[in-house]
C-alpha cells in the first residue's frame, strides 16, 4: 500500500453493498443473486447480426465456441461496483485502487 492512499477490506465492501442494497430496492450483491447465468445473454439470445459476425470469422461450427471463449459476455441489467467506502461506481475500472469492491445487480 502507497502512503495517503485510502484502504478498504473486501469485508467493508460487502457490507457497504449490503447497506446501498438496503437502500436502493431491487439492486442485490453478486453473492446474493442465485443464477447469474440468467442475468447474461446466452447465445441463442444474441441478435442475428451478432451472430452472424462470428459466424463469418469462425465458422458456422466454430462460432459459438469462440464466442464463448473470446466475447465480451453482455449482461441483460444493470450492473454496479461498490468500493470499500460504500460508493457506487458503474465500471470496474473506476474504482479507485485499494478501495475493493463488490459487484451488484439489477435484478428488479
Amino acid at each position: 500500500m502507497v502512503e495517503n492512499e485510502e484502504y478498504y477490506t473486501t469485508e467493508q465492501a460487502s457490507q457497504r453493498a449490503i447497506e446501498y442494497c438496503e437502500k436502493h430496492k431491487g439492486w442485490k450483491r453478486i453473492c446474493d443473486v442465485e443464477d447469474i447465468d440468467k442475468l447474461y445473454y446466452d447465445w441463442n439470445e444474441l441478435k442475428q447480426k451478432e451472430r452472424d459476425c462470428w459466424i463469418n470469422e469462425y465458422g458456422k461450427h466454430s462460432a459459438e465456441d469462440a464466442w464463448r471463449e473470446f466475447g465480451k459476455e453482455k449482461c441483460k441489467v444493470k450492473i454496479g461496483f461498490i468500493s470499500g467506502k460504500g460508493e457506487f461506481y458503474s465500471d470496474v475500472l473506476k474504482v479507485p485502487r485499494f478501495h475493493n469492491l463488490m459487484q451488484i445487480f439489477k435484478t428488479t
